[in-house]
């Protein structure tokens, strides 16, 4: 459910910045201090999208990586426990006390 409403309002943002577009179709400027860029606000629309989108990418990639080596660490650390208890079950523990 939570997924479906995601969709809807990423669906929703995507048609107001269509709806945005076509309403205004004039060049802007944006001023980053050491240089100013005149476009269209449809290009700069599309390339906050874009550099958006490969930032989001960036972290979400970044977790992934992180939860792969700690799965990989926890499998190893299953099999020594699971190779430990083999050996148990194989040799148990003796009593000398007789």
């Amino acid at each position: 459910m939570f997924r479906v409403f995601i969709f809807l309002i990423m669906l929703g943002l995507l048609a107001l910045s269509i709806v945005l577009s076509m309403l205004n179709p004039a060049e802007i400027e944006i001023d980053l201090y050491f240089h100013i860029y005149k476009a269209p606000l449809p290009l700069f629309l599309f390339t906050s999208f874009l550099i958006g989108s490969f930032v989001a990418l960036l972290f979400f990639f970044s977790a992934y990586i992180k939860n792969k080596h700690e799965n990989r660490n926890l499998k190893k650390i299953m099999k020594i426990k699971e190779d430990e208890i083999d050996n148990l079950r194989k040799n148990p523990l003796r009593d000398d006390s007789e």
